[in-house]
């Protein structure tokens, strides 16, 4: 996942980091090498930084007192030119398959909760921007 300098201090990678609303774009890392999430024929990643993570630390169901439970899993959405692309999803807990997007408090706890799992060693490559 890529990540700009400012979000990630004191070896922490912040909320603000991650998409509020995800569908966070992700490379898997069986199909590809660090450098592969910054590549741009235009150059728009360059600078970034790329973390690591475990599919295993994206929460796979939040609930909330007062609406739906939400569920969050990857999905493969190869690209022309990156068959590892991937997404953070959510749907409802009914599973449709499809995105629906968290609400806000839930979106958040689920980036809180992922950005706790990252932790300085997965830094694959350190951001300059």
């Amino acid at each position: 996942m890529r990540y700009m300098s400012q979000h990630f201090v004191q070896g922490q990678l912040l909320p603000e980091g991650i998409r509020s609303q995800l569908r966070q774009s992700v490379n898997r890392g069986r199909f590809s090498e660090p450098e592969d999430a910054l590549f741009s024929e235009t150059g728009k990643y360059d600078g970034l930084g790329v973390v690591e993570f475990r599919v295993a630390d994206i929460p796979a169901r939040l609930d909330q007192p007062n609406g739906p439970s939400y569920v969050f899993f990857m999905r493969h959405e190869p690209e022309d030119e990156n068959y590892s692309h991937s997404e953070i999803w959510s749907d409802h807990e009914a599973r449709t398959g499809g995105f629906c997007p968290p609400s806000r408090t839930v979106s958040l706890n689920v980036r809180i909760l992922l950005c706790r799992s990252i932790r300085q060693e997965q830094v694959r490559i350190i951001a300059m921007r």
